[in-house]
């Protein structure tokens, strides 16, 4: 097993404090009065094997599963991701592939490779919105193949997969006896009420997914992997190999989060509804700029024109207006910039604005 650098995570860990963050990956931090918590919630140890027996009850309630199906686990969708591929990938031969969607999230590419495995690409275009060719995608389906990884929402994009592509797609792997692993952490901007994962889609379907994109809920990091029971069982025994049990007062604090989902998420839809209309409008106005506008989520992946590098764009917006998005590069493709819209409204608006204004800059040379 070999552990690549992961430059994204490495860049994004060294960036400056600025006035403008367009480039968080989920919205501003929610506050911990929301929770509801009392100082009993406040534990130093709980009664735990396999995932706090509470938490996991709310998890599976929310999400239509049996509770047999939920492994709940400290680290976020980050750390559920890792635990997922191990489990679905434990005793696969080098041999065996792994398919990854492109542009990805890097860990999602990453983690197979550290695994030992050979990864083999399908692509998601701009050009039809960013949604999956499911020829395209069956055509690298093989009998070597194990698994296929997408992220619904798309990250970076922030388009989403319907669930009857997602039927499709699992059934063309159970045909090979492979698994689809879905990142469905963006998805949760569009729950509401009505929490459809794509765990539904098909019993060889796994998802992982946490409080943080959507809820603002980053320093929990309260994740969980939803899947056939044999498969999350294997998750755990292999957890038991890395953190064992989770952290007590997390999941008292995340146990807290799904009592109060409702008004965390009011409040999360209060920050983004309007935002995504703010968006749009902007992008029909700057027409230098070509975007697939999502329904939903928090992220927008936009193509800058032909002669605009993003490392120089978002070089100029750092250092002259001290705004900062996501290099395309770390998504795989160099003529993008990512953009989080998860703040708040007057900050957004300056953020966008700055944007345009250094596509000027750049355009006086």
């Amino acid at each position: 097993m070999k552990f690549p650098d992961l430059a994204y995570i490495a860049w994004a860990k060294s960036l400056p404090t600025v006035e403008i963050n367009l480039a968080r990956s989920g919205i501003d931090h929610c506050p911990v009065s929301l929770l509801g918590l009392k100082a009993s919630d406040l534990v130093a140890t709980l009664p735990v094997k396999y995932g706090y027996e509470p938490l996991r009850e709310a998890i599976a309630a929310r999400y239509g599963v049996r509770g047999a199906q939920v492994f709940p686990l400290s680290g976020g969708t980050s750390y559920a991701n890792w635990i997922a591929c191990a489990a679905i990938l434990d005793r696969c031969t080098r041999g065996d592939e792994v398919l990854v969607e492109r542009p990805t999230y890097e860990p999602l590419l990453r983690i197979p490779q550290a695994l030992g495995h050979r990864v083999r690409r399908f692509d998601r275009r701009i050009e039809n919105g960013y949604a999956i060719d499911l020829d395209e995608f069956e055509s690298h389906v093989s009998s070597k193949t194990r698994l296929a990884i997408v992220t619904n929402l798309h990250n970076p994009s922030g388009a989403r997969i319907p669930m009857k592509t997602l039927r499709a797609m699992a059934d063309v792997l159970d045909r090979v006896h492979a698994y689809l692993l879905v990142d469905e952490v963006y998805l949760e901007c569009l729950f509401r009420d009505q929490a459809r994962s794509c765990v539904h889609a098909g019993l060889n379907v796994v998802t992982t997914n946490s409080l943080t994109k959507a809820y603002g809920l980053d320093g929990l990091r309260a994740g969980w992997i939803l899947g056939p029971v044999a498969l999350v069982e294997r998750a755990g025994r292999i957890n038991d190999l890395m953190t064992n049990n989770s952290v007590a007062p997390g999941e008292q604090m995340a146990l807290a989060a799904f009592r109060h989902l409702r008004a965390i998420d009011r409040r999360a839809h209060d920050i983004l509804d309007p935002n995504l209309a703010r968006v749009r409008e902007w992008f029909e106005r700057e027409s230098r700029l070509h975007a697939a506008m999502p329904e939903g989520g928090n992220v927008v992946f936009p193509r800058l024109p032909a002669r605009v590098d993003s490392d120089r764009l978002t070089a100029r917006l750092m250092e002259r207006y001290s705004t900062l998005v996501v290099p395309g590069r770390f998504f795989e493709l160099p003529r993008h910039i990512r953009i989080s819209f998860g703040c708040g409204a007057n900050r957004l608006a300056r953020g966008l604005e700055n944007i345009s204004r250094a596509l000027d800059d750049l355009a006086r040379g």
